[in-house]
């Protein structure tokens, strides 16, 4: 392949020559850019290498969910719906639920929405509330002094300005830039924003990499007494 040509001997190319390297700078024309959306990978942020097994993984599996992805419609519903959430994580507060991750107690949610569908149970710090009363699902995540720690929202799959399940975690990363950290478990990917004092987390399937729940954190909170 001629990867330059003498400007002082250029007069004296046969022809046969010139048109290989007319011929190559066609090819060239042709060659496909690099893939600037590399859906799946680490992309930017520390990583906790526990939840995060086979963080550099390809094998495939990548270029499948990045296919699964660029087939969903991007509405500006969803867009807006997003910048409604990152919004609402700065004050700590979900879509939804007027209630405050890391500054207010869960009698506050008691008394405005009753005693919960899913008490606290062994090893399960969180409380849940099922769709009624035209709220969506939400889960509430109680610490020390009855503190809420996090709070998690499911959306509803009945009101579609609030249906999570279309939600792409593509167009997540298109409406809010790259992530500070992208996060796995057993069953879900987590792209985790650091909003303020809190963090705002994606979740959602491997497979589909569509968002099932969101949560507004704060670290502050989930510490132990003296942590």
């Amino acid at each position: 392949m001629i990867k330059s040509v003498n400007r002082k001997s250029i007069s004296g190319v046969v022809p046969g020559v010139i048109i290989l390297v007319l011929f190559s700078g066609c090819a060239g024309a042709d060659e496909v850019p690099e893939e600037r959306n590399n859906i799946g990978t680490i992309e930017q942020g520390e990583v906790d290498k526990k939840e995060v097994p086979n963080a550099g993984n390809q094998n495939g599996e990548s270029s499948k969910n990045q296919k699964f992805e660029e087939t969903g419609k991007v509405t500006d519903t969803h867009v807006n719906l997003i910048k409604e959430m990152y919004r609402l994580a700065k004050e700590g507060k979900v879509p939804g639920a007027d209630f405050i991750s890391g500054k207010e107690l869960i009698d506050k949610v008691h008394a405005s929405w009753g005693e919960p569908d899913k008490p606290v149970g062994a090893g399960d710090p969180y409380e849940g509330y099922s769709p009624g009363a035209g709220r969506g699902e939400f889960a509430f995540g109680i610490g020390r002094g009855e503190v809420i720690y996090d709070i998690r929202s499911f959306g509803s799959s009945i009101d579609s300005s609030v249906d999570f399940s279309k939600i792409s975690f593509k167009v997540i990363k298109q409406t809010l830039g790259n992530p500070a950290a992208i996060r796995k478990n057993d069953k879900d990917d987590i792209l985790l924003y650091e909003v303020g004092e809190y963090e705002l987390k994606f979740v959602g399937p491997h497979e589909s990499r569509l968002l099932h729940h969101i949560s507004v954190y704060s670290p502050k909170a989930a510490a132990p007494m003296g942590g």
